[in-house]
């Protein structure tokens, strides 16, 4: 028997839970997870970095009660520095990552696996 539950109903379900908590351990831990997020890599840049980091803020502060309870560090290019890109303003801290094409920054596996270790 599989058991299929709405988004609605799992959303009700998740901020019943979470209206009383103080923490996301506290958190992770009534929803029976293991692994607790507190910090995440923003390894894009533009509108997609901009609305992942406005999503998880407001999924952050509907179902936890506090937008910052997740910090974001952002990978950004001089260019993108250069041009006050609002995903880099949204972000609590970035790392600044080689310009030109994305082989160089957002789409190099190995950068992006070297800067999430550094700023675990």
């Amino acid at each position: 028997n599989i058991s299929i539950m709405s988004t609605r109903a799992r959303s009700s379900s998740v901020s019943s839970v979470a209206k009383k908590i103080a923490t996301i351990s506290e958190f992770v831990e009534r929803m029976g997870g293991k692994r607790i997020i507190q910090r995440v890599l923003i390894a894009n840049n533009g509108m997609a970095a901009t609305k992942a980091i406005l999503s998880l803020r407001q999924w952050a502060y509907m179902v936890l009660g506090d937008e910052r309870m997740i910090e974001f560090v952002a990978m950004a290019t001089r260019d993108d520095l250069n041009a006050n890109a609002e995903f880099i303003r949204l972000a609590d801290t970035f790392v600044e990552v080689p310009c030109g094409s994305n082989k160089n920054n957002y789409a190099n596996v190995s950068l992006i696996v070297s800067i999430a270790v550094e700023q675990k």
